[in-house]
């Protein structure tokens, strides 16, 4: 992989992985082993842990798609070795957080993303990037006979 060419987003923004896509690899082994190394290199880079977290949901049934995804993904790291953690000394002490997230993005269980990122200054302090489980069931149509009204 260091001679690969680098791209410049760590997961494709125009496919939507998913639990059925492609074909099973030979050895799902090396797909497990890959992601659990990127999930560690997940605590210095928090550029990459979206798409980790995305990737990581389909470990217990990853296909050929999906490994073309994890190899995009060490391609990005490829191109980006320089980035990483930047703890500077003299950087304004003020907090700021931004989220985000993306509303029954999986096609598999329509449940959502969340994701968020804590900055003291310009130096990234917390982040985190969860599948979200559903809060509350769906609200049942209060569907029932009608009441007889009176004729006029």
């Amino acid at each position: 992989m260091a001679d690969a060419k680098a791209v410049s987003t760590p997961i494709a923004t125009t496919e939507v992985l998913k639990l059925s896509d492609g074909s099973p690899p030979a050895d799902p082994k090396f797909y497990r082993q890959a992601l659990g190394s990127l999930q560690y290199l997940s605590l210095t880079r928090p550029d990459v842990s979206f798409a980790i977290n995305k990737l990581s949901q389909f470990m217990h049934c990853p296909s050929t798609l999906h490994w073309c995804a994890v190899k995009r993904l060490l391609r990005y790291l490829v191109g980006t070795l320089d980035y990483g953690l930047l703890l500077r000394k003299n950087s304004p002490r003020t907090l700021h957080a931004f989220a985000d997230a993306d509303w029954a993005g999986d096609p598999n269980d329509r449940t959502s993303t969340s994701a968020y990122v804590v900055f003291l200054g310009a130096n990234p302090i917390s982040w985190s990037s969860k599948k979200q489980k559903l809060l509350d069931p769906p609200p049942k149509p209060n569907i029932g006979p009608l009441p007889p009204q009176p004729l006029k």
